[in-house]
């Protein structure tokens, strides 16, 4: 609107017209009413309520910064309508430690779940990562993973804990990888003879929550939540986290750090065991 302009000059000061004294007002919190009334008697649902409300606040926002409104209406305006669950995704602690012995229960000759779960719950790897990704980026001297495909943002580098470098080292030694790799740089996990794809990694961590006994419907993304917090858990600052999990901004970070206060309660009573 600044850059291009208005076909005639627009001035939201002067917004409304009002028949009653004839004269030009700004958009105020009246008005603001007849609008959510307007929303109501339209049947819209309370989501779409206090979406509309969050836009106009957003929107006011962005004129009192840029110099176009003296007030923002919205300012101190209320948005009762609708409330944002947030759903706390992770596992717990406890949790986790029952997947990765699952894991080696539904796998115990190849071990190849358990590959699967423990990078998942210290890596924090996305699904598309873990089935494009290839020997060559897995550095076990340097205990690094170099994230190179199927990644949302550009290659970087994840770290790796001891005991994932050993179960890559057993991992790469075992004859069915061996066999499978025949000596050249191939996807890290497979299945009949072929690259890992979505569906069937979907249907392998299935097999682990119902060994475990995980009865609820369970995201791939909430192992990339539940790495967070278990990082969180033993001590490691936002910042580290932020590092694991790639994110260019920390805001991102703590969004995933914010959904179960009992992490924050769990860090406070027990911080100096943690230390």
């Amino acid at each position: 609107m600044m850059s291009l302009g208005p076909v005639r000059e627009l001035d939201f000061d002067k917004f409304k017209f009002g028949k009653s004294d004839s004269r030009y007002d700004p958009i105020d919190e009246e008005f603001i009413d007849d609008f959510v009334e307007f929303l109501l008697e339209n049947g819209d649902s309370h989501s779409n309520l206090y979406n509309s409300i969050e836009a106009l606040k957003c929107f006011f926002k962005f004129l009192k910064m840029v110099g176009l409104i003296k007030s923002n209406p919205t300012a101190y305006y209320p948005n009762p309508y609708y409330k944002l669950r947030k759903v706390d995704r992770a596992f717990s602690k406890e949790d986790a430690s029952k997947l990765l012995s699952a894991s080696k229960k539904v796998d115990p000759f190849f071990g190849q779940f358990y590959l699967l779960m423990l990078l998942f719950l210290t890596c924090g790897l996305r699904a598309q990562e873990v089935c494009l990704m290839k020997k060559s980026q897995v550095n076990l001297e340097f205990q690094t993973i170099e994230i190179t495909r199927g990644q949302k943002t550009s290659a970087s580098v994840v770290s790796v804990v001891d005991k994932l470098k050993e179960a890559f080292e057993q991992y790469f030694e075992h004859p069915e990888w061996l066999r499978w790799s025949k000596g050249q740089d191939k996807e890290v996990f497979f299945y009949n003879n072929k690259p890992l794809n979505r569906s069937r990694l979907v249907s392998m961590l299935q097999l682990i929550y119902d060994e475990a006994g995980i009865d609820r419907q369970v995201r791939v993304h909430d192992l990339r939540h539940t790495m967070a917090q278990l990082l969180l858990l033993n001590g490691a600052n936002e910042f580290s986290i932020q590092e694991q999990l790639r994110h260019e901004r920390i805001e991102t970070t703590m969004h995933y750090l914010n959904y179960n206060m009992n992490y924050r309660t769990y860090l406070e009573s027990h911080s100096d065991t943690l230390l």
